[in-house]
């Protein structure tokens, strides 16, 4: 999809809500419909004419990555430059982003340009990125074909006297040595009792013969984030050890069989939620299924029981069920998935055997 094409259907989403406009102030959405990667700018959308604005550091680069607005470099702040410039007529109904603007910034715009009716709106953004094209999955497949190839680089480095952080920092290395631009976030290694918290930091913490390490890591490529999650056992496996992960990957199987276009976020979290239940480790799943990824690695859709709304073909999500032991460990199991219409593509290779190293 062009950015043309992304501009319009979010112009024809607008008008579904009465509005004559919208003034996008987040990055990640400017990026989006207009394929600009720099850290200031803002974007006026009107009906008949589109305004990009930055400042001096970006007339380069905004030269060569915005193609379907009118781009204007200001000194002053953005809304100063809509209104020296009139770009709005008086009375339009101009929406912005409720999620993203502060109070602060907004009770500036209402004073500079109190002429304008301006309306909030969550989501609508956000819900058309939902959907990838074919680029944005060929984007995203590659950021997840790295993830999976540091994860074979990284096995050999996974036995007893590892040092946590130092997995952390070799992950790094090695993803930008396969072509990533980096880490889509910093790296969840968490070792041993470590492991019984979903989103570990990396400590000074060394692994230990019987620990499970649950290892979430991605990475970013072009713009676009992988999220994987595996878990390994060092040295030796109990029966406990085996019970646990089984319970896991059968909740994650789970998941990525029931998932495809018209089921809903919902139900995606109930069949994994109900085996884990089963086994009775129910209150132990403490987080939800999964998410969207895109430009962030946290998008629209959750697969969560909040979620009643379908998923939709080319939706890219995470599913990945959990299990956390408070003083013993935990286990999570995270594939990245394309929702087909009447199927769901794990995305990733890496083995999901329990790995005992």
């Amino acid at each position: 999809m062009s950015f043309n094409k992304r501009v319009d259907l979010f112009k024809q989403k607008i008008s579904e809500h009465n509005l004559d406009g919208a003034y996008i102030t987040n990055l990640t959405n400017i990026r989006y419909l207009t394929g600009f990667t720099g850290s200031a700018g803002s974007l006026l959308i009107l009906d008949n004419k589109h305004y990009f604005f930055t400042d001096g550091r970006y007339i380069e680069q905004s030269k060569n990555q915005v193609k379907n607005c009118d781009i204007h470099i200001t000194g002053s702040t953005h809304y100063q430059a809509i209104h020296s410039k009139k770009l709005i007529n008086n009375d339009s109904k101009i929406g912005f982003e409720s999620d993203y603007m502060s109070v602060g910034l907004f009770n500036q715009l209402n004073k500079t340009l109190h002429y304008i009716n301006w309306q909030p709106f969550s989501g609508i953004i956000e819900k058309i990125a939902a959907v990838k094209d074919s680029l944005e999955i060929e984007s995203l497949q590659t950021a997840i074909d790295i993830t999976d190839e540091v994860f074979l680089q990284i096995i050999p480095d996974l036995k007893e006297g590892a040092i946590e952080k130092e997995i952390a920092a070799k992950i790094s290395y090695l993803f930008k040595m396969n072509g990533a631009e980096g880490d889509s976030y910093e790296s969840i290694i968490g070792s041993g009792f470590l492991g019984a918290l979903p989103h570990a930091r990396p400590t000074d913490k060394k692994f230990e013969t019987g620990d499970f390490v649950v290892m979430d890591f991605g990475a970013l490529y072009n713009g676009y984030h992988a999220d994987m999650t595996r878990t390994v056992v060092i040295g030796k496996a109990s029966s406990k050890h085996k019970e646990i992960y089984d319970i896991v990957l059968e909740s994650q199987l789970s998941g990525i069989k029931t998932a495809k276009a018209g089921v809903t976020g919902e139900a995606v979290d109930k069949a994994c939620r109900d085996i884990i239940e089963k086994a009775g480790y129910g209150d132990k799943f403490i987080h939800s299924t999964g998410h969207g990824i895109g430009l962030e690695v946290h998008t629209y859709p959750r697969l969560s029981h909040l979620n009643k709304n379908p998923l939709l073909e080319n939706y890219v999500v995470t599913i990945e069920p959990g299990i956390y032991l408070e003083n013993w460990g935990g286990v999570r199991i995270e594939d990245d998935c394309l929702i087909k219409q009447d199927k769901c593509l794990p995305m990733n290779q890496s083995t999901k055997e329990m790995l005992i190293l």
